[in-house]
Formats: structure tokens, C-alpha cells, sequence
């Protein structure tokens, strides 16, 4: 490369470079944008989809039990029914008995309280949590308050459906006794 001319040449042709460049950044940044949205709106439809579906499952099993009644109305008990019935009662007694969990609770308080008063006597020994961490802390422990949440519902969803068979079937066995007698 020699003189000016040159110079310039070789300048405006890396200036058109550059432009060509970002232009083609831009495109792809667009498509990027683009792709994104699009991104966001299929993770929007498959969580409506699972919730369809839980929804359309819990339909099905609702059918199914009824159908199940139907099918049963007449016969006695199973010996795994009479378990499935004797473990869901348990359950049930552990759930409506509140001072199991609140006695266990005022316990975990009180440690709680401990280690608080131990901690204020040793102020040279502090422990600090990353922000992070704390976060998904919280979010593990929403996630588990949540499934706990859900497991109640279905254990109470699964106990009227036992109360509503347990109905089938003692209604069952009167109309049988009036058809025999």
C-alpha cells in the first residue's frame, strides 16, 4: 500500500465492511428477539398444556372411579381396600390432630431461640448466606410447601371418594337386602 489514495481506499472499504458488518448484526439480533418471543410464548402454551392435562387426567380418574362404583356396587369390600380405607383414616386422624404438629413446631421454635441466644453470646462467629443461595433456599422450600399442598388436596380428594364408595356400597347392600327379603 503506497500514498494517500491508497490510504483511503482501504479506509472506506473497512468503513463498508463495518457497515455490512452490523447490518448483519442487527439481522441477527432481530432474529434472536424474534426467537425469544416465540420462546416465551411456547413455554406460556406447554405449562397450559400441563395444566390441561392435569386437568383432563383428573376428569378421566373422576370417570373412572364412577365407573369403578358401578362395577363394585354389590360386592363386599377387598381385604387391600379395607387396608387402602384403614391407612387413609390414619392419615386423616394425623392431619386433624394439630397439636402433634403444633407441639413439634412450638419445639422447633424454641431451638430456633437457642441458637439465636448462642449466636448473640458468640458475635465472632458469624455466618453470612449468598443472596443466591438464599433465594433458591426459598424457592426449595416454596416448591415443598406446594407439594405438600397438593398431597393434602389429593389425600382429602381421595377420602371423599372413599366416603362416596363406602355410601355406594352400604346403599348397595340395603337395596340387595330389600330385593332378597
Amino acid at each position: 500500500m503506497v500514498g494517500f489514495k491508497e490510504l483511503l481506499r482501504r479506509l472506506q472499504f473497512q468503513e463498508q465492511m463495518t457497515k455490512q458488518h452490523q447490518t448483519r448484526v442487527d439481522i441477527i439480533s432481530g432474529d434472536i428477539s424474534e426467537l425469544q418471543k416465540n420462546q416465551a410464548t411456547t413455554v406460556a402454551k406447554i405449562a397450559q398444556y400441563k395444566r390441561k392435562l392435569m386437568d383432563l387426567s383428573h376428569r378421566v380418574l373422576q370417570v373412572l372411579i364412577k365407573q369403578e362404583i358401578q362395577r363394585k356396587s354389590g360386592y363386599a369390600i377387598q381385604v387391600d381396600e379395607e387396608h387402602l380405607r384403614v391407612q387413609l383414616d390414619t392419615i386423616q386422624s394425623e392431619l386433624n390432630a394439630p397439636t402433634q404438629f403444633k407441639g413439634r413446631l412450638n419445639e422447633l421454635m424454641s431451638q430456633i431461640r437457642m441458637q439465636n441466644h448462642f449466636g448473640a453470646v458468640r458475635s465472632e462467629e458469624r455466618y453470612s448466606v449468598d443472596a443466591d443461595l438464599l433465594r433458591e433456599i426459598k424457592q426449595h422450600l416454596k416448591q415443598q410447601q406446594d407439594g405438600l399442598s397438593h398431597l393434602i388436596s389429593v389425600i382429602k380428594d381421595d377420602l371423599e371418594d372413599i366416603k362416596l364408595i363406602e355410601h355406594g356400597l352400604s346403599d348397595s347392600g340395603h337395596m340387595r337386602g330389600t330385593i332378597l327379603s
